[in-house]
Order: C-alpha cells, then sequence, then structure tokens
C-alpha cells in the first residue's frame, strides 16, 4: 500500500484537516503550527510509539491507520482502538507513554517537539484544551475495555466492539453496515481479550443469528439495531 509522499501535505490544504488538533486553532494560526510539525513516513507495522518510552513531543496521524495497544496486569497484549487519518495518538509530556502505537498500513505522521509544543501551548490555549479533551477520551476508552474484560462475558465485549467499529470506522451499505477497515480474527480477539477460538464460536453464533456478516478481512453488520440488544 501506498499514500502521499510526506513533502506533499500541507495542513491548509489537508482532507483530514476537521479531524485533527490543530484544526482547534484559527485559520490564519494554521501556517504557524503546521510549520513546527516535522513529517515521518512508515510502513505497516512500525512502530510510532513505545510502550514505555518517555514523550518527546506530540504525534498527529496525517494519513493512514495505526493501532494503540496497552499491556494488561496479566501480561497480555489488549488493541484498545484503530486510529484513522487526522487523529491525535499522544498528548502527555509529563510521563511514560503507557500504550504503544503501531502502522496499521503504510502512514505518514506529523511530529511536533516537546520545545514547539510549550509555546503553542502558551500562543493557543484553546489548543490545550483540544488535547485534553482528547487525552481524557483514550483514558476513559482504555477504563471503559478494563471494566469490560472484568465484569463483561465475551459475547457483551464482542458486541461493544463491533459497535464502536461501525461508529468509528462505518460506512452505510445495504441498509447496514460495513466496517470500512480491514479486521482479522486476531484483531477482534485482541480487542476483547479473549482467544481466538472462543472469539471465532462467538462471531459464528452472531452470523447465524443474522446480526454479522463476514468475509475477512470485511465485516458488515446488517442489524445494528439487533446487536445493540446483546450489548
Amino acid at each position: 500500500m501506498t499514500g502521499p509522499d510526506a513533502k506533499t501535505l500541507r495542513c491548509a490544504s489537508c482532507p483530514f484537516r476537521s479531524r485533527c488538533v490543530l484544526s482547534a486553532v484559527h485559520t490564519e494560526a494554521l501556517q504557524n503550527c503546521a510549520s513546527l510539525v516535522r513529517r515521518i513516513q512508515l510502513e505497516r507495522g512500525e512502530t510510532i510509539i513505545h510502550e514505555g518510552t518517555p514523550a518527546m513531543g506530540w504525534v498527529i496521524l496525517c494519513h493512514g491507520r495505526a493501532r494503540l495497544t496497552v499491556s494488561t496486569e496479566k501480561g497480555k497484549r489488549l488493541l484498545l482502538r484503530f486510529y484513522g487519518s487526522g487523529e491525535f495518538l499522544s498528548a502527555s509530556l509529563s510521563e511514560p507513554h503507557g500504550f504503544s502505537v503501531t502502522a496499521a498500513s503504510h502512514c505518514t505522521i506529523g511530529f511536533v517537539a516537546r520545545e514547539h509544543v510549550l509555546n503553542l501551548g502558551r500562543r493557543y490555549p484553546e489548543l490545550l484544551f483540544q488535547v485534553h479533551q482528547r487525552f481524557e477520551e483514550t483514558q476513559l476508552r482504555l477504563a471503559t475495555r478494563l471494566v469490560d474484560l472484568a465484569y463483561g462475558s465475551t459475547r457483551q465485549r464482542l458486541v461493544r466492539v463491533l459497535l464502536e467499529l461501525a461508529e468509528e470506522h462505518g460506512a452505510a451499505e445495504g441498509g447496514g453496515v460495513r466496517i470500512d477497515i480491514p479486521v482479522s480474527l486476531r484483531d477482534l480477539a485482541e480487542m476483547i481479550g479473549a482467544a481466538r477460538p472462543t472469539t471465532s464460536g462467538e462471531l459464528q453464533v452472531l452470523e447465524r443469528r443474522g446480526l454479522i456478516g463476514l468475509a475477512w478481512p470485511t465485516v458488515f453488520l446488517p442489524d445494528l439495531e439487533g446487536l445493540r440488544r446483546h450489548r
């Protein structure tokens, strides 16, 4: 898979600008912010953020897809979410990263070094507010997923993850919703903290009930309301 050359990406004309944290500043200030962004290209599977490493600045996914994972107390990896173009990957500057982010496709990231972050914060407090909101959303998502692992059944966790993917990456199709990113059995198993055979069995139950359609790596949800009743 190929993507745009990092040198050709410009914030002012970015098709994903509305999703970007930099959109919090007014148009006239955007060019000043964009000049501080260093763009880096990565191939699928490369690590963007290493868990446990110190935060050196802000990281924005300019183009492509990425996966955010965390380590659980039992030493397993939990896939928390998929990121799309324009989304914010890293916020904290005071603590080591509590998660890792890897490229799920060829992608381009925008990196804003720590010293530039501090300057931007002083000049554009609305930008810091937007960053804080997004950081809080990520923390809430993690807390919710961990509560699900502790108290939710495998099927409940699977249904919630499917609905979450539909909300964030869904495309309307034939009266239902197609999850518009490639998803594997392994991905879903890591998202719900279950073994692949267990996850596969639950998917088959939902498929027999007409609640999902599988043609890996495509997942189709023909009956969202029916699926919601299984949460």
